[in-house]
């Protein structure tokens, strides 16, 4: 795994938007580096983005709907050599967004902390959080993680608790974006290491999934630390997968 912080290069340079088979990209970005170019953003959006982002009540999610939103598109853009406004995502039965065609790609936000990736081809999956005290954590631990994960995080030490929690779950979300059989999978019929410091892992899959997911080794995760303050795990069916890391900054757009 390659998990260093690369600059994004001038956008000029095409070369870095071709995808080689078994390389995952994932770029990483800030959004209130990007707020500037809300505008330029909100054009690239199709009608019906466009309706979803004025539907939300607050602005700054508003805001942050529109330049997720954008920035994908103008990634898929860069990635496909087609116009960006002209792309047009399927939505499969669960509601994850595909480019008929390809390449295969996944995002998630926290906050400002936005996380792309994206894969020539293959189930691949994406999460990232912020870095920070869970007061909740046992309790959700106890209601919704595996048994194997709740004796493990009840093994570290108080201080590691909440890194602990949140590697499970990004590596938890992660997978199950990945496997594309809707976030309603049980987040306690499968397992993933939780302990800081150990190589991220799949552990376990529960006999019921496996006709959909298949089994452990079937699987690879990874993790990554770009933005300060944040953690995201990226989630890929199949092995021998290499992730590459890239920032996007505010000349991305330009």
């Amino acid at each position: 795994m390659h998990d260093g912080t690369i600059e994004m290069p001038d956008p000029g340079l095409a070369g870095d938007y071709v995808l080689a088979p078994g390389i995952i990209r994932v770029w990483f970005a800030d959004l209130t580096r990007l707020s500037a170019h809300k505008a330029a953003m909100r054009a690239l959006l199709s009608a019906d983005e466009r309706e979803r982002a004025d539907r939300f009540l607050m602005e700054r999610l508003t805001d942050r709907f529109i330049l997720r939103r954008g920035l994908l598109r103008l990634l898929l853009g860069r990635c496909t050599g087609r116009d960006p406004a002209g792309l047009v995502f399927d939505y499969g039965t669960h509601g994850k967004p595909a480019l008929p065609g390809g390449p295969a790609f996944n995002l998630s936000d926290s906050e400002d902390s936005l996380a792309i990736a994206v894969a020539a081809e293959g189930r691949i999956g994406v999460d990232i959080e912020g870095l920070r005290p869970i007061e909740s954590a046992d309790g959700i631990a106890d209601r919704f993680f595996h048994a194997t994960e709740r004796a493990a995080l009840q093994a570290l030490e108080p201080e590691q608790r909440d890194e602990g929690f949140l590697l499970a779950w990004t590596r938890k979300e992660a997978f199950i974006k990945a496997a594309g059989v809707g976030l309603s999978m049980p987040l306690d019929r499968f397992a993933v290491e939780v302990t800081p410091g150990a190589p991220p892992a799949l552990l376990e899959i529960g006999e019921d999934l496996r006709g959909d997911v298949g089994v452990t080794a079937d699987w690879s995760l990874f993790d990554c630390r770009v933005l300060p303050g944040a953690i995201a795990a990226i989630a890929a069916h199949g092995t021998g997968w290499t992730v590459e890391t890239r920032v996007v900054g505010a000349g991305f757009v330009e």
